[in-house]
C-alpha cells in the first residue's frame, strides 16, 4: 500500500473531521466516548499546540489511515477541552443524560491520576496511536511509530514515554520491537497499565 505521513498541522478542516472519527473509530478509548464534537474539539486544539508533536497515515487516494499525537503536557491538552465554558458545560450535560456511566468514568479518571503519568522535563507523551481497521496487519503501525520517534526527536524531546494496559499484548509486542522498555506497572481506575519508554539521545532509529 502506497502512503504518505504528514503532520497534523497540514490537515484541512474537512480532513480534521475524518481524523477525529477515525479515532472514535479505532481507539476505544475515554476521549472517545466523550462524544464525536469532542473528539473534534480535541484534534482542533492540537494542531494549534505548537509543542504537540502530530503525524497522520495518508493513503495516496487521500484517505486516512492512522494517527499519532504526543504531547509534553497532555494534561494542559486536556484542560483546553473546557474552554469555552458553556460549550464544556453542554457537552457535560449531554453526558449526564445520555451516557452517565461516561460521565463517571471521567470524574474515576480525574480523581485516580497517577503519579507515574507526570513528565520530566524534556519527555514528549505518545497518548494516541492508530491505523484503521481496513489497514490493520500491513506494517503501518510500525511505520508510524517509527515516524512519530523520529519527529519527536527533530523537534528537541530526549525521551518518549507512554501508558499502556497490560492485557493489549499486540500494542506491547509493537512498542517492545521498536524498543520501548518498561519503566512501572501501575494501576490507575480500572486499568492496569505499564509505563514505558523510549530514550531519543541513545537509540537509533
Amino acid at each position: 500500500m502506497n502512503f504518505e505521513i504528514i503532520p497534523l498541522q497540514e490537515l484541512d478542516a474537512a480532513a480534521l473531521a475524518h481524523l477525529a472519527a477515525l479515532h472514535s473509530a479505532v481507539m476505544p478509548t475515554l476521549l472517545a466516548d466523550l462524544g464525536s464534537s469532542v473528539v473534534a474539539r480535541y484534534y482542533e486544539i492540537a494542531q494549534k499546540e505548537a509543542s504537540v508533536v502530530g503525524l497522520c497515515l495518508v493513503a495516496d487516494s487521500g484517505e486516512l489511515l492512522g494517527l499519532a499525537l504526543g504531547s509534553p503536557d497532555p494534561a494542559a491538552l486536556n484542560a483546553k477541552l473546557r474552554q469555552p465554558l458553556t460549550w464544556f458545560a453542554a457537552q457535560m450535560l449531554r453526558l449526564a443524560l445520555t451516557h452517565p456511566r461516561v460521565l463517571f468514568q471521567l470524574a474515576q479518571s480525574v480523581l485516580s491520576a497517577s503519579n507515574v503519568n507526570i513528565l520530566q522535563p524534556g519527555q514528549l507523551e505518545l497518548t494516541y496511536i492508530g491505523v484503521a481497521g481496513s489497514a490493520q496487519g500491513q506494517g503501518l503501525g510500525k511505520s508510524l511509530l517509527a515516524a512519530f520517534l523520529a519527529a519527536a526527536r527533530t523537534a528537541g524531546y530526549q525521551s518518549v514515554v507512554l501508558s499502556v494496559e497490560t492485557d493489549n499484548p499486540s500494542a506491547l509486542a509493537l512498542y517492545t520491537r521498536l524498543g520501548f522498555s518498561i519503566a512501572k506497572t501501575f494501576r490507575e481506575g480500572q486499568y492496569h497499565r505499564h509505563r514505558m519508554e523510549f530514550s531519543l539521545s541513545q537509540a537509533k532509529i
